[in-house]
């Protein structure tokens, strides 16, 4: 009787039915990220610009504009380690320029973080590229 009673108590949940309601979350999350990075899309630039100030920086955002492994980035960008990486890749994770996770099959990858994805395009192309140092600066 007392394992009726237990029984009772229970709520089943499925594992399907936690998937859809943490997908509307982050749905919901990304659509309010959005809406700040809009409006707030100076500060915002001004903030990626301030942190992204360095040539191997610019060089790992570049190509983790889709979900990249560290082993990917090590071979892809040259780098003698993966130490060598995280010396550049962290300072990218704290101040919130590269995003990780884990892909379905449970390999770590690294990838845009949605305050950088939400620039517009042509902010994008121009922090990435980073200043020209070949224009010519006008005398005076």
């Amino acid at each position: 009787m007392n394992d009726k009673a237990n029984r009772k108590d229970r709520i089943e949940v499925a594992s399907d039915q936690l998937k859809a309601e943490l997908i509307e979350i982050k749905e919901r999350l990304g659509a309010l990220e959005t809406i700040a990075s809009i409006s707030n899309k100076a500060v915002v630039e001004a903030y990626v610009r301030s942190h992204l100030t360095t040539e191997k920086g610019r060089q790992i955002m570049k190509v983790c504009d889709q979900p990249r492994t560290r082993e990917y980035l090590v071979s892809e960008l040259g780098f003698a380690s993966t130490q060598a990486l995280d010396y550049h890749l962290n300072p990218l994770r704290e101040d919130d320029l590269i995003r990780q996770h884990l892909d379905d099959s449970g390999a770590q990858t690294f990838e845009w973080s949605n305050l950088f994805k939400r620039l517009p395009k042509k902010a994008l192309k121009e922090i990435l590229d980073g200043p020209d140092l070949t224009k010519k600066r006008p005398p005076g």
